[in-house]
């Protein structure tokens, strides 16, 4: 059986964007600020430099393979072991529930700071919802995420607008100073935030 193909180019480009910001924006940039502190746009930096050369990768790879299963397809197709294949897939669901696991906890530390409700209670209803949206089909539950994105940029974009006049005052010079200055201690919060 043949999948029908329903998402196109803005969709999946809204959907990883989403990702992005509401995983490495909105939920993770206190957590890199606390053992970065103000060096948290080196962390930034160098986690987008690791990261582009895996988006190069995949971007290669799912040129030549352009089918479905990723990663399992890549490795079969380098070693042709279906039992390796098949561990990279399982360890690819693991992953997936572990950031799952995460968005949802921080989706939580926004959301109690409007309502007070048991954790347990908000992190379970709201997997319970997605799980439903994902459950209708992929291209509603991808189009949902295209909003929601959508929602996230506006959000940030309010917040640089707020911002504005503190944009300008950022002496990089003085920041790049103080970057070739820093200590090792240093050193380990920017590549642990980066991590």
């Amino acid at each position: 059986m043949k999948l029908k193909r329903s998402l196109n180019l803005p969709l999946l480009t809204l959907y990883g964007l989403g990702n992005i910001l509401g995983a490495g924006i909105y939920v993770l940039i206190g957590k890199v600020s606390s053992s970065a502190g103000i060096f948290t746009p080196l962390s930034f930096l160098i986690a987008s430099i690791l990261v582009a050369t895996t988006a190069f990768t995949y971007s290669e790879l799912s040129a030549r393979y352009p089918r479905s299963a990723g990663e399992a397809l890549y490795l079969f197709k380098a070693f042709g072991v279906k039992s390796l294949s098949l561990l990279i897939g399982l360890l690819i669901i693991a992953t997936g529930v572990l950031s799952s696991a995460a968005i949802a906890n921080g989706f939580f530390g926004y959301f109690s700071t409007f309502i007070t409700l048991d954790e347990t209670w908000v992190i379970s209803a709201l997997l319970a919802l997605l799980g439903l949206l994902a459950a209708w089909g992929i291209k509603q539950s991808v189009q949902a995420a295209a909003l929601l994105t959508l929602i996230e940029i506006l959000g940030l974009l309010i917040i640089v607008w707020v911002g504005r006049e503190y944009l300008g005052g950022w002496d990089v010079s003085t920041y790049s100073q103080q970057v070739i200055q820093a200590d090792s201690g240093i050193w380990i919060g920017v590549l642990s935030g980066a991590f």
